[in-house]
């Protein structure tokens, strides 16, 4: 007969909020860096100089970040239940909670834009087909497709449609069978990517078409299986010392600065049919896996870099942080609001840009989307945002 341990699973991680705040700020760092025209940045060294530009030239990774991690979040109650520690968990509070997690931010949003347009003719007013294509985040389909009213809003479709086939992807969370859905993902993706390529035309187009989901899958699949190593590892008492989660973290690290690197020396051909077109997604998924994991073992440099106050609260408001920062962006721009900058403009626009984003942001958080994640989490009898969840495996 066997014994029963005790094992505590940390489902919400603040080294992981943390981080979410730094892929917030790193997509509107972006962004922020292009609008103020984009160029080398460099600190001097007396003779030397260390060139920082991929750190704002590659700030779009962000979108990576935000893809893997929430991958890794949303699978840790799917992969403990495919390993027998806990109920299956309840798909119509998931649905819910992914429902509630991106439209009522992003109508909000819409709403205002709306607002603007129609009564002070700020923005652009859409026609019937561009505005029933928002509503329902029609962006990502080719022709049938329409433009977003807010340019980031393309990755919203590309995040519920993973949404959509996690349940089924979870299916393969378990010993042995995670091999199949690695290996699944990674042809699929491939497979895709190749098949996609030609019949899209030009660069837009490609962008459009082979940044899908079945064009994305292996990336999002990175972040399931770093949940299903956090937990396999933790139920079985083997999750790494602290040395070798850092070293765990150091190497993911090295790994995104490797993908950015790449990135950056075949940026010119990258849209043209290079290697990189074909796996750098699916790469930059993988070194971020591997931050993921580290942190959730315990990282201290992952707690030291992340876990801190300004941080985790850039990650709590992180999904307006990245909705709202490109129209208040363009309004800026378009009211002069920098013009009368002598010199590079960047290091006055950035700190503008942030705290007037992280105003409107943190109030869509305050006052649309933490009253109703607090409904969603009421209709469950465990919360996906409990500190901790306490479950008992047979020991071995």
């Amino acid at each position: 007969m066997s014994t029963v341990r005790p094992a505590t699973i940390a489902t919400d991680i603040p080294a992981l909020t943390g981080l979410r705040g730094v892929a917030a700020f790193w997509v509107l760092l972006y962004h922020a860096w292009v609008n103020a025209t984009p160029r080398a940045i460099e600190i001097g060294f007396g003779s030397y100089s260390l060139n920082l530009t991929v750190a704002f030239s590659g700030g779009g990774a962000g979108v990576d970040v935000f893809f893997t991690l929430s991958a890794f979040l949303l699978a840790l109650p799917f992969v403990q239940w495919r390993l027998g520690l806990v109920a299956r968990p309840s798909l119509g509070i998931y649905w819910i909670r992914r429902i509630v997690r991106i439209f009522p931010a992003y109508y909000a949003q819409l709403a205002v834009l709306l607002f603007l347009a129609g009564v002070f003719g700020i923005g652009t007013w859409p026609d019937a087909r561009r505005l029933i294509g928002n509503l329902l985040l029609w962006f990502n389909f080719g022709s049938s497709g329409v433009a977003p009213l807010n340019g980031v809003a393309y990755t919203l479709p590309i995040e519920f449609s993973f949404y959509l086939v996690l349940p089924l992807l979870a299916l393969l969370l378990r010993p042995r069978w995670w091999v199949l859905l690695l290996l699944f993902a990674v042809a699929e993706t491939q497979l895709y990517r190749h098949l996609m390529f030609d019949p899209a035309a030009d660069t837009m187009s490609k962008v459009v078409v082979l940044n899908q989901l079945p064009g994305r899958l292996d990336q999002f699949v990175f972040g399931m299986l770093a949940a299903y190593a956090y937990v396999r590892t933790a139920t079985t008492g083997r999750l790494p010392g602290r040395r070798a989660a850092d070293a765990s973290f150091l190497a993911g690290v090295a790994g995104v600065v490797l993908m950015l690197a790449l990135l950056q020396m075949g940026s010119e051909t990258f849209w043209s049919g290079s290697w990189l077109l074909f796996v750098w997604h699916g790469g930059m998924g993988a070194a971020i896996a591997l931050v993921l994991y580290a942190s959730a073992a315990g990282s201290r440099i992952a707690r030291l870099l992340f876990d801190n106050r300004p941080l985790r609260q850039l990650g709590l408001i992180s999904f307006g942080l990245y909705l709202w920062h490109p129209p208040i962006l363009e309004w800026l721009t378009n009211a002069g609001a920098f013009d009368r900058i002598d010199g590079y403009r960047l290091p006055w626009s950035l700190p503008v840009l942030l705290l007037l984003t992280g105003l409107v942001a943190a109030l869509s958080y305050r006052f649309v989307e933490r009253p109703l994640l607090r409904l969603g989490h009421r209709k469950s009898k465990t919360s996906a945002a409990a500190a901790e969840l306490t479950i008992a495996t047979p020991s071995a």
